[in-house]
């Protein structure tokens, strides 16, 4: 693990289910041997995020930080990042992370985004529990 330069994420939630948000704030998880920490520019809204923050789809966990279109530049990086350094700027889809264990058959064709144990940017947990 690496220790990031964001100690608290501040963000506006969804608290329950309607569009009203509020400002919200969390500790993010330690910064994993593959994992980079990024500095957030810009996010896109879409209206998958809406339909989420409303509960018109099932499994909405309270509080929700929506948005997966993002923008950033790079803080921190894990030991076995190689493809980028602190300061690029990176964009970020609906996926944070893909387990890239050598018997997952997405993983291992270039096809993260169809990870069984994909996570989200949001309303996901990773394979620890832990969101």
């Amino acid at each position: 693990m690496v220790e990031g330069k964001i100690n608290k994420i501040h963000g506006w939630a969804a608290m329950k289910p309607g569009i009203k948000v509020e400002p919200w704030s969390y500790t993010p998880r330690p910064i994993g041997e593959n994992d980079v920490e990024i500095k957030i520019e810009y996010s896109g809204i879409c209206g998958s995020d809406l339909h989420t923050i409303k509960q018109e789809w099932s499994g909405t966990t309270y509080p929700a930080i929506v948005g997966h279109e993002i923008i950033g530049k790079i803080l921190t990086k894990g030991a076995k990042v190689t493809e980028f350094n602190e300061g690029d700027l990176v964009g970020v889809g609906a996926q944070v992370f893909a387990c890239h264990r050598s018997d997952c058959k997405p993983c291992n064709n270039n096809l993260d985004p169809h990870c069984p144990r994909g996570v989200f940017t949001y309303n996901s947990k990773y394979p620890d529990g832990e969101q």
